[in-house]
């Protein structure tokens, strides 16, 4: 398993970037390039199994999630099914005296394919904060948009 940390800031208090993050019924929206849809087959109160169709490294697959959602900060995502059954993402979004401190801790788990590429550990830990900066801009740019509008 491959375990490494990602960590940004945003200007976005916690509380909004927290709620665009655990949004899981619109998350296609803020990053379509990489979540082409999901649907959720399962919503308890802290707790959503969803379907997702994801793109990653030129390749597209439908994969099972369940994410735990534990506010006012805290997001894990752990992957059911698909060639990184068993990882799991732990997200958390914590206050700053101007914005939020995000860090995930990424533990990865390859199967099939990808488990031969020992190699790509370094570009998919790269990559995935590509992906994190694409989230913060993303939903940083929509914000202020509509503040403007």
């Amino acid at each position: 398993m491959k375990n490494f940390r990602l960590r940004r800031t945003s200007l976005m208090s916690a509380e909004d970037i927290f709620n665009i993050s655990v949004d899981v019924a619109n998350f296609h929206q803020v990053l379509p390039k990489y979540f082409q849809s999901l649907k959720i087959i399962q919503d308890n109160k802290h707790e959503k199994i969803v379907l997702e169709k994801i793109s990653f490294l030129g390749f597209s697959a439908m994969v099972k999630t369940k994410h735990v959602i534990l506010p006012p900060n805290l997001h894990h995502v752990y992957i059911l099914s698909g060639p990184l059954k068993g990882s799991f993402f732990l997200e958390s979004y914590n206050p700053l005296k101007i914005g939020t401190e995000i860090i995930i801790d990424v533990h990865l788990k390859f199967f099939g394919f990808f488990s031969g590429f020992n190699f790509l550990n370094v570009y998919i830990a790269n990559k995935m904060h590509q992906i994190m900066n694409e989230f913060i801009t993303s939903v940083e740019t929509k914000i202020n948009k509509k503040t403007n509008d």
